[in-house]
């Protein structure tokens, strides 16, 4: 599965979110997501291990969730150029 920085995606919820940024931890690659219509409601997700399912998967570990935020942080600044671009 192939998701981008800027990509929409909608999600079982219903809901369209924006990938805002993404990151790659112990051999996962995660999602910090933005819905388009409630920028105060986030997800943060996960790419299902079987890619035929091509799913993300909301993370719900807190604890990781707190792992993952600075490594989001730092490809936001990453990305700086290609957004302004």
């Amino acid at each position: 599965m192939i998701i981008n920085i800027k990509d929409v995606v909608t999600l079982n919820d219903g809901n369209e979110y924006v990938v805002v940024s993404k990151t790659i931890y112990d051999n996962k690659t995660y999602y910090y997501l933005v819905d388009i219509n409630d920028n105060t409601n986030l997800m943060f997700c996960k790419e299902d291990s079987d890619p035929s399912k091509k799913e993300l998967i909301e993370v719900e570990d807190k604890e990781l969730v707190k792992t993952l935020l600075p490594l989001f942080v730092n490809e936001l600044g990453d990305i700086e150029d290609y957004l302004n671009n």
